[in-house]
Formats: C-alpha cells, sequence, structure tokens
C-alpha cells in the first residue's frame, strides 16, 4: 500500500503562509486558447493529473517545526466564472483572482474556465490555474498545468512525488550563507501615497526576443526609480533550483533568488554579466543563517510582524529591496497536446504580496513576450505603474 503523500513545510512557504493572511498570496498561470470549455472533460483531466501530482491535493497539517504538507486525496475544483468584462490586462473585471485559497482546509489549488471575453466574445477559451504560493512555485504550477492538459488529451500525466524541499535542495548544491544586506533601497514608482491595501498589476506584450532582457528591464526600472528619489537599487531574481537536479520532477516551492544592485550608467550587459557569474557560482543556493529559527515562530506572530514592517517601509520610503524580476522563459506552447485544447498565449499574474515594492513576470510564447508589472497598491497611484510599463513597453520594444 502506498503511503500517503506528505513533505515538510520549508522557511520560504511559510513566509508565503504569512503572507495569505494579509492578502491572497496565489500563482496564476492564465492559457488562452481554442478547444473544449467542457467543464466535466476538464474536471477529468483535472482528477487525474492531481491524481499523478498530490503536491496540488495538499493541506497543513501540525504547527510549528513540526509543520507539513500532506495529501487530502480531494482533486482541486474547477469552476466557471464571467469573464466577459476582463480584458487580462488588469484586474478590473476579474474579481474571482481574489479568491483566498484555504491551506489548513483545502483547496490549495484550483482551475478557472473563464467564459466571455470582451474583445473576442467567445471564441478564446482562458483557464487560469491558481496555486497558493505556499504550495507551488511558478515553475510547479506550470508542471502541473501541463500535466492537466495531457491528460485532457488522453495521454498518461507525467507526475510528481517528490518531497524535497526548497532548503534542503538548496543545501545540496551550496554550503556557503548568504550575508545580509545592511542598506536600504528605493522603489521603481517613487513613494507610498495613501494608505490603501492590496497590490495593483498591469500586462502588456512586446515582440520577441529581446536579449538580455532582464538585464535590460533592472536598468531601464532602475532609471524609473532614479526619476523620483536618487538612492540605491536591488532587484532580486528567482531561480529555478531545479536546474540542479533534471532527474527531479516536483511542484514543489523549489526557487531561490540572486540579488542584483544597479548603480548608475551600468550597462545591462554588465548586468548580464553579474547575472551568469552568479548563477555559475550557486548563489541562488544560499540559505542565511537565521532560516531555521523561524520554524519556531507562529505564523501569527510573523504576519502581525510582517504588517509592521510592510508600513514602516512605506512610510519611510526604503526598502529591504527595489522589486523581484521573473523570468518563466519561453514556454512551448507549440508542443503542449492540443486533441481537445490548442494553447495560443500563456501568462502570469504574481502573487499579492505588499512585502516587496515592486514585481516584473516574464513569460515567453511562440514570437511574443507577455510582460505583467505589480505594485502594492499605495505605490501605483496617479498611474505610476501604468508609466513604469509605458516606458518598458517603448525600450524592450527597439529590440
Amino acid at each position: 500500500m502506498q503511503s500517503v503523500y506528505q513533505r515538510k513545510l520549508s522557511i520560504n512557504e511559510r513566509m508565503f503562509l504569512a503572507s495569505a493572511s494579509l492578502s491572497p498570496v496565489a500563482n496564476q498561470i492564465v492559457v488562452e486558447g481554442n478547444g473544449t470549455d467542457n467543464l466535466s472533460a476538464w474536471q477529468s483531466a483535472v482528477d487525474a493529473a492531481s491524481m499523478a501530482n498530490p503536491g496540488s491535493r495538499v493541506v497543513l497539517k501540525g504547527s510549528l517545526g513540526l509543520c507539513r504538507w500532506q495529501d487530502s486525496g480531494i482533486s482541486p475544483p474547477i469552476r466557471q466564472v464571467d469573464g466577459s468584462k476582463w480584458d487580462g490586462k488588469g484586474p478590473e473585471g476579474a474579481p474571482f483572482l481574489d479568491n483566498a485559497l484555504n491551506a489548513e482546509q483545502g483547496p490549495t489549488c484550483e482551475i478557472l474556465l473563464v467564459k466571455g471575453h470582451p474583445a473576442t466574445g467567445s471564441n478564446t477559451v482562458r483557464v487560469i490555474f491558481r496555486t497558493h504560493h505556499a504550495v507551488m512555485d511558478g515553475r510547479g504550477t506550470l508542471f502541473w498545468m501541463e500535466d492537466i492538459l495531457r491528460a485532457l488529451a488522453g495521454l498518461e500525466p507525467i507526475g510528481s512525488h517528490s518531497a524535497i524541499t526548497d532548503s534542503q535542495l538548496a543545501r545540496s548544491i551550496q554550503k556557503k550563507f548568504r550575508r545580509p544586506i545592511n542598506k536600504k533601497f528605493i522603489a521603481p514608482t517613487g513613494k507610498a501615497i495613501g494608505h490603501e491595501p492590496g497590490v495593483q498589476w498591469c500586462r502588456f506584450e512586446i515582440p520577441g526576443p529581446v536579449p538580455q532582457i532582464l538585464a535590460r528591464s533592472a536598468v531601464i526600472l532602475a532609471e524609473e526609480a532614479w526619476s523620483y528619489k536618487s538612492g540605491p537599487v536591488l532587484f532580486g531574481i528567482p531561480v529555478d533550483l531545479r536546474r540542479h537536479r533534471t532527474d527531479l520532477t516536483s511542484t514543489a516551492n523549489l526557487s531561490y533568488s540572486i540579488y542584483i544592485e544597479v548603480s548608475p550608467g551600468a550597462s545591462p550587459g554588465q548586468i548580464a554579466d553579474d547575472i551568469q557569474r552568479q548563477l555559475q557560482e550557486k548563489r541562488e543556493g544560499m540559505l542565511s543563517w537565521e532560516d531555521d529559527l523561524y520554524h519556531f515562530i507562529p505564523l501569527k506572530l510573523i504576519s502581525r510582524q510582517a504588517l509592521k514592517i510592510i508600513n514602516a517601509r512605506h512610510a519611510s520610503e526604503s526598502y529591504s529591496i527595489s522589486g523581484f524580476l521573473s523570468n518563466l522563459g519561453k514556454i512551448p506552447v507549440e508542443r503542449f497536446p492540443d486533441k481537445e485544447f490548442e494553447v495560443h498565449k500563456v501568462w502570469a499574474i504574481p502573487p499579492s504580496i505588499e512585502y516587496a515594492p515592486f514585481s516584473m513576470v516574464l513569460t515567453g510564447y511562440y514570437d511574443e513576450i507577455s510582460v505583467m508589472l505589480a505594485a502594492p497598491r499605495r505605490l501605483a497611484t496617479g498611474g505610476r505603474l501604468n508609466k513604469a510599463a509605458s516606458h518598458l513597453a517603448q525600450k524592450l520594444g527597439k529590440f
């Protein structure tokens, strides 16, 4: 008899759980295409893929250092929502994106079939794969998504049953610890105005490919920050730890970050070299020496302290980081099974976390790149987020 799937709750996952008490912390991968929107067919595919990937069915068990994810045996639900007023360029007209996923009771993952489109009517089918960020990272969500598409086409899911955590994997590739960063950094959209909670996002598309796109984006966004205020700029770049274990299939959170500081006058080439050097040195595997202490701090206490820190940073106009720049890369949509559903686009909506003052997510498909920007609402007032998007679109679109 096969034992029930479970894995230890990692430090990063504890932080995402603490953030979830302040706002919905969900990875949201949007797939656009043509094909079936039959609820029953999709639910059958979700059932098969989720059985092969029990990390999509987990709920939280235990407390403090004994917290773990355990397979509930209950398949993630799929539900239909009205998207006739949602253009996909921002959160307006899409209240279903704010639905919180419940870590203790479940579901921690769900799928939305979005009916209707303000531009194309019913010709385009949109499917949203939503996962609690404490359960999966972006790459894990993509893996589960592709297995659902395989099952929908009548193919066997690849599946994943690994119980390794991000910190365990990081320790297997890197023994050095990360030195604390004692500087404070400025935000790409200036200072906080007002007290409105929550996160605002916007999305645009540009032709691809764009060489050194992360490095170019870092320079453009640093210049955007300096247009409001002088000061140091630091961006975190999440890196998939799975690159060190090509034999590993997992839907868990297996991403840590490298950090790049952008100085005035720095070129995209210099930033790209810095990124490459850190990857060669496996800097993403560096843990902080105090990480293990968080196993013994209650989640409610972490949440309360996080809220105090968020408000203090907004008040002081200085942050522990300027933002996170994520690149999910070019998604091979042309290789996805298309018997029942032909994928045209895949793009991502970042989790609503105010702890960082800015985030960007890049996703490629065919010859296009989707660029998603997000910031706390009090850092996006007066069209500042859209201004950053306009500058990025103009400058990146030249390549």
